[in-house]
């Protein structure tokens, strides 16, 4: 089951890589008819999973299957002419047009912003970029590890004092970058369907990355200061700690007067429960106490295990969590009966679970995958839907206009 809040509504997709199609897999989730174009050879994240440890066969990858899951393929050679004859047939049926091509190529190719909208005035255009449309290093390349966390400050000041930058996990900017640009091309569809009027909605990793770090950016320009210490934070009640079989976790507790003598009771620390230097917020924070009730809650935590911590911490209505691993999370019960993953079945019969959108619409809490499409695999259905007979269809095979697998 699929919802229909976007259905009747074509996307073209002229996407590579991640954060641009994560914002059209959302579409085609919510019912959008979106076509991916490909040029000859296909999108190389085809073969990203493999640097992931996971299968990038065609009928198994389900790394690039995240992100293309439930669209259609289009194979055309833009060089050819009947190829790009095709790419503006296809264009002027649709609504929302999405792409990362780099904006010289998009401009030699005349799939600019201004070229497409002076031809489809009503078009929605979504661009995704590395540094936005303006300022000498605009045409630069972007991916995630380099735009948005390196450039965005969080790989340098993330880890404490003292150690390298933090090893980076893949698609984190891309995903939140995709979901700005969801919004913009939703916002704009509906001026546009309003108005009569597209609009040019840009989204760039930089800017997310700016976005995300909006609290840290701010406070470093008052007394602030990062990289840190792990015990240079807000206060001794948010902070991470480790338990005796090794565990960590997260403590959140903002409301600290209210937390504070509850933890104490928890960790067998009562003859703080009432000491002037640590009970109130103020006074730990104003007379430089937190780094030593930090060590203190250190040694504290280190007597119990991970199941007591969790058992008493749930009963006290404390604020934490443990830090989960990415192998636990595709099986995490919670997750699960919140049908934030989905199983998909690979024609071998193995199965994954695969991460679902952040968004979910009550009347259809499951949403249905279908496969990514193969280079060109509806090629057929949607040339034909343009006019084209399948005389023509095949002339275009001939003369390398259209591309399959």
């Amino acid at each position: 089951m699929k919802p229909d809040i976007l259905k009747g509504i074509r996307v073209v997709d002229f996407t590579t890589y991640v954060a641009a199609p994560a914002a059209t897999r959302i579409m085609a989730d919510w019912g959008a008819d979106v076509i991916k174009v490909e040029a000859p050879g296909g999108d190389l994240y085809r073969g990203y999973g493999a640097q992931m440890d996971s299968p990038i066969d065609e009928d198994k990858n389900p790394i690039y299957l995240l992100k293309n899951c439930n669209k259609k393929g289009l194979g055309l050679n833009l060089k050819n002419p009947e190829g790009m004859e095709a790419m503006h047939k296809l264009i002027a049926s649709a609504e929302i047009f999405v792409t990362n091509v780099r904006m010289k190529s998009l401009k030699n190719l005349g799939l600019d912003y201004e070229t497409l909208h002076a031809k489809y005035p009503k078009l929605v255009y979504g661009f995704c970029g590395g540094y936005g449309l303006y300022g000498e290093e605009s045409g630069r390349p972007g991916f995630d590890i380099v735009t948005f966390w390196a450039r965005g400050g969080m790989m340098a000041d993330l880890p404490p004092i003292g150690h390298p930058p933090i090893s980076i996990p893949s698609g984190v900017g891309d995903n939140a970058t995709g979901l700005a640009l969801l919004g913009g091309c939703m916002a704009a569809l509906i001026k546009a369907r309003a108005t009569g009027m597209g609009e040019m909605v840009v989204a760039s990793l930089y800017n997310t990355a700016i976005y995300v770090s909006d609290l840290m950016i701010t406070s470093t320009q008052f007394n602030d200061k990062f990289p840190k210490s792990r015990y240079a934070v807000g206060h001794p009640l948010s902070n991470t700690y480790q338990t005796k079989d090794g565990e960590w976790f997260a403590f959140a507790m903002l409301q600290y007067e209210k937390m504070f003598p509850k933890l104490c009771k928890v960790l067998g620390l009562d003859q703080y429960a009432e000491d002037e230097r640590y009970c109130t917020l103020k006074t730990v924070k104003t007379e430089n106490h937190v780094e030593e009730f930090c060590k203190i809650l250190e040694e504290a935590m280190a007597k119990y295990d991970s199941a007591y911590i969790t058992k008493e911490f749930s009963a006290n209505d404390l604020t934490f969590e443990r830090c989960h691993h990415f192998s636990e999370l595709s099986s995490d019960k919670q997750a699960l009966e919140n049908h934030y993953l989905k199983e998909y079945t690979f024609k071998d019969g193995s199965t994954v679970q695969l991460p679902a959108d952040p968004v979910q619409f009550m009347s259809n809490e499951i949403v249905d995958i279908d496969p990514a499409p193969a280079v060109g695999e509806h090629n057929d259905e949607i040339l034909a839907g343009l006019g084209y007979s399948a005389a023509q269809i095949a002339a275009m095979m001939e003369s390398g206009a259209i591309v399959d697998k």
